[in-house]
């Protein structure tokens, strides 16, 4: 488990070589009832991956990431679903 100030970061690549790093230190259950709340839990992971993640070293908004293209959105999804090994 992560202490208060440790961070988890695991990095991917989306198809179109945006590179995604994911801090997990960030995800907690407050964090998760908010994007929850915001999104209308439709689209919790964007959210979520807007606040924890950085594409290319900047962070992105929720609704921009959501005018992507839908693939590459499914792509990040999948990688949220396979952090599961790394719950914290």
């Amino acid at each position: 488990m992560a202490t208060k100030n440790q961070t988890i970061d695991l990095e991917f690549t989306l198809s179109n070589n945006v590179k995604v790093k994911v801090d997990l230190s960030l995800a907690n259950g407050h964090l998760l009832m908010k994007c929850r709340e915001i999104s209308g839990g439709m689209a919790t992971i964007v959210y979520m991956m807007s606040e924890i993640a950085t594409f290319d070293g900047e962070k992105i908004p929720a609704p921009e990431i959501l005018n992507w293209n839908p693939f590459l959105i499914i792509e990040l999804e999948e990688f949220w679903a396979s952090l599961k090994k790394h719950s914290i």
